[in-house]
C-alpha cells in the first residue's frame, strides 16, 4: 500500500520577503518560491487570486510632522498592533524583523 503524502509549505519567517519602497517597508509571507523571486510584483498584485496564500506580516511606514503627523519617524504595524514611534529607518527595519519573528511564534 502506498501512502499519499502531501507536501506542506512551511509556515515560518524564512518565507518572508521585505519590500522596501522608501517610505514604506512591507513584510510579505510568500510560500511559493517562484512568486518569492519578485516580491515587489507580488505586493503590487496581492489581490490577484494566484497570491491568495500570501500574507502581509508587518509594515513600517514613515511619518512626517510637516505633513500633519504628531511626530517624525517610523511606525511598525503588525495586524492591529501599532508600535511606538521609531527615529531611524535602520531601527524600524530591526523592529520589523522582530515583528516577523513574533508573528510566527504566536
Amino acid at each position: 500500500m502506498t501512502e499519499n503524502k502531501t507536501q506542506r509549505t512551511p509556515y515560518d519567517a524564512e518565507h518572508v520577503q521585505i519590500v522596501d519602497h522608501g517610505l514604506v517597508m512591507t513584510a510579505l509571507y510568500i510560500p511559493d518560491p517562484e512568486q518569492a523571486k519578485d516580491p515587489s510584483y507580488v505586493l503590487e498584485h496581492i489581490t490577484d487570486s494566484q497570491y491568495e496564500a500570501v500574507e502581509v506580516v508587518a509594515e513600517a511606514t514613515r511619518h512626517f510632522k510637516n505633513e500633519g503627523a504628531a511626530f517624525s519617524g517610523w511606525i511598525v504595524r503588525s495586524g492591529y498592533s501599532y508600535g511606538e514611534p521609531i527615529a531611524t529607518k535602520r531601527e524600524a527595519l530591526a523592529q520589523l524583523h522582530r515583528e516577523i519573528t513574533d508573528y510566527f511564534t504566536r
